[in-house]
C-alpha cells in the first residue's frame, strides 16, 4: 500500500491499519539500529581490548621491561596531588650537587694484587751493554717492576693417602693402620672440593652438567654427566638436614615472603614430553634470615598447604587464588599481606591506554614509595607510626580515586582490570601499615627467585621428580650464602666435609648466618659494598627529586 499522502485511504478501519503497519516497521528499523549500535560498541570496546594487548606485548618484547615513570628534572605532579608533601617525605636539607649526579662515578681501576701467589721473574740486559762506553762496568741503580695478572685454568688433581699397616712379626697379634680418610659421598671419588665446584658451578652460576662435562674434559679428565647426577644427588642427601633446620627456622618467623616459579619437568606420559612443575621459596625476616626452596609437581594447593600447615603469622604473597583457602582454613593463624608491586605493575600496563589515570595512581604509589625510603633505618614502632600518619592519607585518597574509576573504566579494558584487582587485594595490601615489620610488596621474593630463572635458561628442566626436592635442597643451601654473602665454594666445602665426617653433626655451626660470623674471610665484600652503594644511590636519587618537588 502506498504511503504517498495523495493516495492515503478514505476508510478509518484501513487508515488505522496503515498506521500501526508504520509503526511496526519503524520499531523493527530501531531495534536493527540498537543491535547495530550495541554491537558496533562492542566491536569498538573489543578492538581497544586487543590494541591494549597488543601494545602491551609489543613493550614486553621489544620496550623496556623496567617500570619506572621517568619526568624531567623540577616537573611537578599535573594531578591532584596535595601541595604539601610529608614532612618526613620532603628532606628539610638541600641535597649536595655532587649527591644528584645520577651517572655513577666510575670505579678505581686498580686492582689489589698483594694477597695473590707472585711469581718474580727476573730480566736482564745482555753482558755488552753492562759496559759504558768509557769502559767501566755499570752499576745496578734500581729495578723497574711492571706486574701482569695471568691465569691458569683449574687443575684436576687426585690425593693419594697412603695408609701404612704395621704387624707384629713374631706374633699374630692383629694388624694396625691409620683410619681412611673421610669423604662427603661414601665410595665416591670426589673430595669435598670438587663437589662444592660442581654444585656451585650449576646452581650459582647456572652451568648444566653437560657444560662441566666438557670444561672437565678440557682440565684432563671426562667424568660422564650420569657420574655427575650422581654425585649431585648424593651431595643433595648429606644436605637436606640442614636445609630442613633451615626450613624450621623460617617457619618460626612471625612475617613470611613467598613466591613461585615455573620449572620444566620431562615426563613421558604428558603430551611434548614435559609438563611444568614449580618452585616455591619461603623467606624469613632479619631475625630467621633464611631462604628455603621446595618443589611441586604442579601449581595444586597443597604444595603451599602442605609446607604452611603449622605456620602462624604474617604471609606476603601474590594474588593467587589457592592462597584465599590457606588463609581462610588457617583460623586466623596466617594473615594475607597483599603485594603493592602487582597494583602498581596493573596500572604501569594500562599507561598506553589510560595514560591520565594510570600516571596518577603510579604517581600516589611513588609518594608511598618515598615514605618507605624515608622509614627504611627507622625502628618497627617508628616505621609503623610513620605509615599511620602519612601512608594512610594517601592510601585514602587513591581509594576514593578506585572508587571514581570502578564507575567509568570498562570491566575488560586494562584500566578496568587494573581497578578490579586494586580493589580485591586492597585490605590486604593497607595492611601493612599497621605493623612496621611488613613491607609494602613482595619484590624480596621476585629477587630471590630470579636465579632459578637465569638458571632455567641455562640447564632447561629436571630430568625426573624425584630430582626436584633434590635441586629445591641444593636451592636453599646456595639461597643462604648468596643471602650472607658468602663465598659459596668455601661454605659448601666447609659444611660438606663436617656433615660426613662428624657422627652427631653440628647443624647450627652449618647455618649460613653462624658460619659467616665465625668466617668473616670469606664474605663477599665487594658484594656488600656494591649493595650499599646501590642503595645510597637509590636513596640520594629520590631525596633529589623530593627536594625539586618542593
Amino acid at each position: 500500500m502506498s504511503t504517498d499522502t495523495l493516495h492515503l485511504p478514505d476508510d478509518l478501519a484501513a487508515l488505522r491499519a496503515l498506521v500501526q503497519q508504520q509503526h511496526a516497521a519503524l520499531q523493527e528499523q530501531q531495534r536493527v539500529l540498537d543491535a547495530t549500535s550495541a554491537a558496533y560498541t562492542a566491536l569498538q570496546a573489543e578492538r581497544d581490548r586487543l590494541r591494549e594487548q597488543f601494545e602491551l606485548l609489543r613493550r614486553w618484547a621489544y620496550g623496556r621491561r623496567r617500570e619506572r615513570f621517568l619526568e624531567a628534572e623540577g616537573q611537578r605532579s599535573l594531578f591532584d596531588e596535595p601541595a604539601d608533601a610529608p614532612a618526613s617525605a620532603t628532606p628539610e636539607a638541600a641535597v649536595e650537587p655532587e649527591a644528584v649526579t645520577s651517572r655513577r662515578r666510575r670505579a678505581s681501576r686498580k686492582l689489589n694484587l698483594d694477597h695473590l701467589p707472585q711469581q718474580r721473574i727476573e730480566h736482564d740486559v745482555p753482558e755488552s751493554e753492562k759496559v759504558c762506553s768509557c769502559g767501566r762496568a755499570k752499576v745496578k741503580i734500581g729495578e723497574d717492576e711492571s706486574p701482569v695478572l695471568n691465569y691458569r685454568p683449574a687443575v684436576l688433581e687426585v690425593e693419594v693417602h697412603v695408609l701404612p699397616k704395621y704387624a707384629c712379626s713374631c706374633c699374630k697379634d692383629g694388624v694396625v693402620s691409620p683410619p681412611v680418610p673421610p669423604r662427603p659421598l661414601e665410595r665416591a671419588l670426589p673430595g669435598p672440593g670438587l663437589l662444592s665446584q660442581i654444585i656451585v658451578s650449576k646452581f650459582s652460576d647456572h652451568l648444566p652438567l653437560y657444560r662441566q662435562e666438557d670444561i672437565f674434559t678440557r682440565h684432563g679428565l671426562h667424568i660422564s654427566r650420569s657420574t655427575l647426577c650422581d654425585w649431585v644427588r648424593g651431595a643433595a642427601e648429606l644436605l637436606t638436614p640442614l636445609a630442613a633446620l633451615q626450613q624450621q627456622r623460617v617457619l618460626q618467623s612471625p612475617v613470611l615472603w613467598t613466591d613461585d616459579t615455573t620449572v620444566r619437568l620431562l615426563d613421558r606420559e604428558a603430551e611434548g614430553g614435559s609438563r611444568q612443575a614449580r618452585f616455591w621459596t619461603y623467606i624469613g625476616d632479619d631475625e630467621h634470615p633464611y631462604a628455603v626452596y621446595d618443589f611441586t609437581p604442579s601449581r595444586a594447593r597443597a604444595g603451599p598447604a602442605d609446607f604452611l600447615q603449622d605456620y602462624q603469622g604474617y604471609l606476603h604473597a601474590d594474588a593467587y587464588s589457592a592462597y584465599d583457602g590457606i588463609y581462610l582454613n588457617s583460623d586466623g593463624r596466617i594473615i594475607e599481606v597483599a603485594c603493592g608491586a602487582h597494583i602498581r605493575r596493573k596500572f604501569v600496563d594500562a599507561k598506553s591506554a589510560a595514560p591520565a589515570d594510570s600516571a596518577q595512581m603510579v604517581e600516589r604509589f611513588r609518594q608511598l614509595y618515598d615514605i618507605e625510603d624515608c622509614a627504611r633505618d627507622l625502628t618497627v614502632v617508628e616505621r609503623a607510626a610513620l605509615r599511620q600518619s602519612e601512608a594512610l592519607p594517601i592510601l585514602a585518597r587513591m581509594r576514593t580515586h578506585l572508587d571514581e574509576l570502578s564507575g567509568r573504566a570498562l570491566p575488560k579494558s586494562s584500566l578496568g582490570k587494573a581497578v578490579t584487582y586494586a580493589r580485591n587485594q586492597w585490605d590486604a595490601f593497607c595492611r601493612y601499615t599497621t605493623d612496621g615489620r611488613l613491607t609494602i610488596d613482595n619484590n624480596v621474593s621476585e629477587r630471590t627467585l630470579r636465579t632459578q630463572a637465569i638458571g632455567r635458561k641455562n640447564w632447561m628442566f629436571l630430568g625426573h621428580e624425584n630430582a626436584g626436592p633434590r635441586a629445591a635442597v641444593l636451592c636453599t643451601i646456595i639461597a643462604g650464602a648468596r643471602r650472607h654473602r658468602l663465598e659459596p665454594w668455601a661454605y659448601l666445602t666447609d659444611v660438606l666435609l663436617h656433615l660426613a665426617t662428624e657422627e652427631q653433626p653440628d647443624l647450627q655451626r652449618c647455618l649460613p648466618d653462624r658460619w659467616a660470623a665465625t668466617h668473616p674471610q670469606h664474605i663477599l665484600q665487594h658484594r656488600l659494598d656494591e649493595s650499599r652503594q646501590q642503595q645510597a644511590r637509590q636513596q640520594r636519587r629520590r631525596a633529589a627529586r623530593r627536594n625539586s618537588r618542593g
